[in-house]
């Protein structure tokens, strides 16, 4: 198959698309009904683990059945965030909350609850209808997006809305249109390394909150930043979001997903089922990182599958995390010392215990003092964040009683450095790993040494004109499909910056590209864009 026919990001996918590649789990059906529920929610996961395609599943869910239920399911998206770096501080809520109010309107129109000249947000703008609302609203924040690019020129930045606004006009609307409630899917919640960003717009999730509307948002753990006001045992529910690799179902789940989306792949996986199992269990229930090494180890054969188990795990999943350190210099040294450690520390005892003892429990989880320094905990956050570690379990008792965090390494990156990992990937998945065997390190291990005394609150005053500097990066260092970046290329949008610069309407000058795809297309190309400023 070619490598292009698997997609491997959301944004890629029509709500048709999401329905039928949608291999179901038990656990997905508790979060989905939890986001279609009236309760608070925070979707926690890496990249690549499916948050956005829960959202969209739950709101194609929510669709359907709007005849009965009345729950309208509003989708937006914040990923262009980013381009809110600003020395105005409520800029981005305004941008947050213009964006919000446009959403609902435009939502409620396509469902027919708002009428033409219906007064429900009559608030927001001086009695027009809501037509008008939503253009002025769009025009504010995308004036508030561009405005980056020459932060002194003025802009209009006060939207004139605020939370307690929003609930009365959502209130309204559902009591003149017979809607029940209204359920707001935020992804990308906020930009993941700007703090400030991320504290405003969960003071706001936390203010929208009433009978008639629920918000539900996407965020990356280790980065995000939830500030004072908003307390997570109180004001919302946390769902992480992983394929537990121990899962008895696990491999058959992960089969379904890339065989949904290639059919004719299904010989060539029942040939070699074990050697699909190995990729699938280093992946370590990343469905993006499964479909981006099958995709690359097409067509799949035990050669192949050695070569990109290696290729990737060894050095592109080390490669993207170190980047971060590029485009994000007040945390290179953090981010430098966590790929040290777990290269020249954890990994490399993990493999000595295993090749002195044969150890049966095959440890992939390690231990980390509650009392580790600061910098120490902030490196684990960013590599979780970048889906090399996973979080599995806060206030974990050790040796001696003492409690700290536990982690679980990625498989891949386990096995990567061995000689035969696909071999070793199933001698893994074959014996039986135990979450409560792991390698400790104490409050104050030697490997501490080099950062323990670096100061983690002036990292986030570091400000870099990280995107400026960006802009005459090529569209091939886009994480998007051969066939966008092609239609990118023929209209001369070769580069980051002109792809932000560019309109659905200048994307529709491609030959077979509508109105409909046009949409489509700079939703991936803007989601690729800012996925790749954000790290």
């Amino acid at each position: 198959m070619s490598k292009n026919e698997l997609h491997f990001r959301t944004e890629d996918l029509t709500l048709e698309d999401v329905d039928k590649y949608f291999v179901e789990t038990e656990f997905d059906r508790q979060t989905i009904d939890a986001l279609k529920s009236k309760k608070t929610v925070v979707l926690q996961g890496a990249r690549g683990v499916g948050k956005s395609f829960l959202l969209k599943v739950a709101q194609k869910e929510m669709n359907e059945d709007f005849s009965n239920s009345k729950t309208l399911a509003v989708y937006v998206t914040f990923n262009t965030t980013g381009l809110l770096q600003t020395s105005d501080p409520e800029r981005f809520k305004h941008w947050m909350l213009a964006k919000i109010c446009n959403r609902i309107i435009r939502e409620a129109r396509k469902k027919g609850v708002l009428q033409s000249k219906s007064s429900v947000f009559a608030t927001l703008s001086s009695d027009a209808d809501d037509d008008a609302i939503a253009s002025r609203l769009e025009t504010l924040y995308k004036s508030l997006e561009d405005a980056w690019k020459n932060d002194s020129a003025p802009v209009e930045a006060d939207s004139g809305i605020d939370p307690e606004m929003i609930k009365d006009a959502v209130e309204d609307l559902c009591d003149q249109a017979g809607a029940s409630r209204i359920v707001l899917l935020i992804d990308e919640a906020a930009h993941v390394f700007i703090p400030a960003q991320q504290r405003q717009f969960f003071t706001v999730m936390r203010d929208l909150r009433s009978p008639y509307l629920s918000v539900k948002a996407a965020v990356y753990p280790g980065v995000t930043y939830f500030g004072d006001s908003f307390q997570m045992s109180h004001d919302a529910e946390l769902i992480n979001v992983s394929r537990d690799i121990l899962d008895p179902g696990y491999l058959t789940s992960m089969r379904e997903i890339v065989i949904r989306q290639a059919p004719d792949l299904e010989p060539t996986i029942n040939r070699y089922g074990a050697v699909f199992d190995a990729v699938a269990f280093a992946s370590s229930g990343n469905p993006r990182n499964l479909l981006r090494t099958v995709s690359d180890a097409s067509p799949l054969n035990s050669n192949n599958a050695q070569r990109v188990l290696k290729e990737y795990y060894r050095d592109a999943i080390w490669s993207e995390h170190s980047s971060l350190g590029d485009r994000y210099v007040g945390h290179r040294a953090v981010i430098d010392w966590g790929r040290e450690f777990l290269q020249q520390e954890v990994i490399p005892l993990l493999r000595k215990k295993q090749r002195q003892t044969g150890d049966p429990d095959k440890r992939v989880f390690l231990w980390i003092h509650r009392d580790a320094p600061a910098a120490v905990k902030e490196a684990l956050r960013l590599l979780c964040y970048s889906g090399i570690l996973h979080e599995a379990g806060t206030g974990v008792v050790a040796t001696r009683g003492l409690t700290g965090a536990r982690y679980m390494l990625n498989i891949g990156t386990r096995v990567g450095p061995e000689a035969d990992p696909v071999s070793a990937a199933n001698w893994l998945r074959g014996s039986s790993i135990s979450i409560k065997r792991f390698v400790e390190f104490g409050a104050n291990h030697e490997a501490y040494e080099s950062i323990a005394k670096l100061d983690v609150e002036k990292m986030d005053e570091v400000r870099q004109e990280f995107i400026k500097s960006q802009l005459d990066r090529t569209v091939d260092q886009l994480d998007m499909t051969a066939f966008a970046r092609k239609k990118l290329k023929e209209l001369g949008f070769d580069t980051v910056g002109k792809i932000l610069a560019a309109s659905e309407t200048d994307l529709q000058e491609a030959k077979y590209v509508g109105t409909v795809r046009s949409r489509q297309m700079m939703n991936i190309a803007t989601a690729a864009v800012m996925e790749y400023l954000s790290g």
